[in-house]
């Protein structure tokens, strides 16, 4: 695996990224970035990005009340992935959230998102459960896994 670390940082979001995030979100099957951005003027909503030399390389989005958060959206750039990107952005947010007192998070996971699951289990997320069909798309229903990460019970390194 290449140096991750090295050139690259992790920001809150900015408005000079939109454009960038265009790009980033232009072939999810996720929420729209029409939607995050609406998401993000809310108080409550905190999102990071993870940027390279010259771009955008991904986003995590939380919504945070009251010492919780949800994970709203975590999407590494296709080019990316498999190189160590998705946790090196989610344990520097992970790690954020508890600097600003944020000691739990939830998120619910496709069951067939298997690299998510596995890079989420790696940074201390647990499964609590499951909601039966949950998304609904092309070419029958499929469930969604939840988890949820403690700031006490994650390990220090992924």
């Amino acid at each position: 695996m290449a140096d991750t670390a090295s050139a690259h940082i992790i920001r809150p979001l900015k408005s000079g990224d939109q454009s960038q995030l265009g790009d980033l979100y232009a072939s999810t099957a996720g929420p729209s970035l029409d939607f995050l951005m609406t998401l993000g003027q809310q108080p409550t909503t905190c999102c990071w990005v993870l940027r390279g030399e010259a771009s955008v390389i991904g986003a995590c989005w939380f919504a945070c009340v009251q010492g919780e958060a949800e994970l709203i959206d975590f999407l590494i750039s296709p080019k990316h992935r498999r190189r160590g990107f998705g946790a090196l952005l989610l344990t520097g947010c992970l790690e954020q959230l508890t600097e600003d007192a944020v000691f739990s998070c939830h998120l619910e996971v496709r069951r067939s998102n298997k690299a998510a699951i596995g890079l989420y289990h790696k940074a201390g997320f647990i499964t609590v459960g499951e909601r039966p069909n949950y998304y609904h798309g092309n070419p029958e229903a499929e469930d969604a896994i939840l988890m949820r990460w403690q700031a006490d019970e994650r390990p220090v390194h992924l």
